[in-house]
């Protein structure tokens, strides 16, 4: 017998800086530096704003302040990102993935 079964499925994300990110946004992403961490939270800067990002859990217990990483979560009604994803950066070639956003954002 065959059960009926639907998978869960998230909003896909949107990457963004933090200056664009708005309360009417959904699931965003956006990569920065840990520029201060408390129990539970962190600030990170994308050099367009910051942001503080909750978490439930200890995801963040490794992560310390001049970490690169990259955010994945979602906008809270009350407006502020709950964070579903960190992920280390850290060997990410940043410079170079701004050179490519620039050169992508004027062949529009």
């Amino acid at each position: 017998m065959q059960e009926d079964f639907r998978a869960f499925r998230r909003f896909p994300t949107v990457e963004k800086s933090i200056a664009e990110i708005g309360p009417e946004d959904g699931r965003v992403s956006f990569i920065g530096t840990v520029i201060d961490k408390d129990e539970g939270k962190i600030t990170v800067d994308d050099g367009s704003g910051s942001m503080e990002v909750f978490f439930e859990n200890d995801m963040i217990k490794n992560f310390k302040t001049g970490d690169l990483v990259r955010i994945v979560g979602k906008i809270s009604s009350e407006g502020f990102l709950s964070g579903e994803v960190v992920q280390d950066f850290s060997k990410f070639n940043l410079d170079l993935y701004k050179e490519m956003k620039s050169v992508k954002n004027k062949s529009i």
